[in-house]
């Protein structure tokens, strides 16, 4: 699958297609892949040790038992964070405690809002810390958020790695289906035309499942499954934020570190799109992207390129 593809001009003149992949993509398949089934997961896995062992305890949370050296046993196996939160309040005996403020706020918006976008989260945090003229140890304050959110990329780079193993078992998605615009896109590329994905995802379902060639997928996020060669990039894009100009002349780099731009220069991903959509004209097509204001930068610079002629939604069904 490593091997490069031959491609070949449409005798139309047909213009290139850029295949724009959102977690919607993940999600039609019945992949977990919100953020609301990452956090399920970890406080899951979390309470599954704490009822082999007694305790559990990490950077994030601790679970604790009065009784030391005691273990727990529930008739059921809580499926969600909620159900977790639910089973140990149950009895006075046992107890948890957050070790990061993050975490627990982020809990606090799900029950409140029914969902949560962590980066987008992540960086509301971020600037009302920098806006808070009276906060006098507000750095001490972003390095511990920042603290606490590499720590969540690491549990959520585990969740994927478990994802990736589940996409062998899964269907595809009827590309067949008369209302979806992903069937042209797929007999264009198996036709040898120039179609590239930009997998906005940290998943292998492209590439597992649709045998798409590594060297048309641009993985801009990184890509779980290659984390050395192709590190995670999860924060925020979304510089055209009023406050983030002030962050910037700052000179405060602390507020920088989980900028998306940055990370775009620790691998090629971003010059291979650039070069791609330069190189000609070329239709956009979004497959299950939210188009949110984590990412507003880098789609702005796609869908207002002079190259990009249209673009255009598809609907895919199981």
């Amino acid at each position: 699958m490593t091997s490069q593809k031959s491609f070949t001009r449409n005798p139309l003149n047909e213009s290139n297609k850029l295949v724009i992949v959102g977690n919607g993509f993940d999600l039609a398949h019945g992949l977990r892949t919100s953020y609301k089934n990452f956090l399920d997961w970890y406080f899951c896995k979390a309470f599954l040790e704490f009822c082999k062992k007694g305790s559990y305890s990490d950077s994030l949370i601790e679970i604790k038992n009065k009784y030391t050296g005691t273990t727990s046993i529930f008739n059921q196996e809580p499926k969600t964070f909620e159900e977790v939160i639910n089973l140990i309040k149950s009895t006075e005996y046992q107890s948890i405690k957050y070790k990061s403020n993050f975490l627990e706020r982020l809990l606090d918006s799900i029950k409140a809002n029914k969902w949560v976008d962590i980066e987008h989260y992540y960086f509301r945090l971020l600037k009302s810390n920098f806006s808070n003229i009276n906060l006098k140890e507000k750095k001490e304050v972003v390095h511990q958020l920042n603290k606490e959110f590499d720590i969540l990329i690491e549990h959520l780079s585990k969740y994927i790695e478990t994802i990736n193993q589940a996409i062998i078992n899964i269907p595809k998605l009827n590309i067949n289906n008369s209302n979806s615009n992903l069937r042209n896109v797929f007999d264009a590329y198996n036709k040898g035309l120039e179609v590239k994905f930009l997998n906005f995802n940290y998943t292998d379902t492209l590439y597992t499942k649709y045998l798409v060639y590594e060297n048309d997928i641009i993985h801009i996020h990184g890509r779980v499954s290659d984390i050395n060669q192709n590190p995670i990039i999860f924060g925020y894009g979304d510089e055209s934020d009023p406050t983030y100009q002030n962050i910037e002349d700052s000179g405060e780099n602390i507020y920088l570190e989980h900028l998306k731009s940055f990370g775009y220069f620790r691998t090629d991903n971003y010059h291979k799109l650039l070069t791609y959509i330069d190189s000609a004209p070329f239709t956009a097509y979004i497959v299950g992207h939210s188009c949110g204001l984590s990412d507003r930068v880098l789609l702005n610079e796609i869908f207002e390129h002079p190259n990009c002629e249209k673009m255009e939604v598809t609907i895919s069904k199981k």
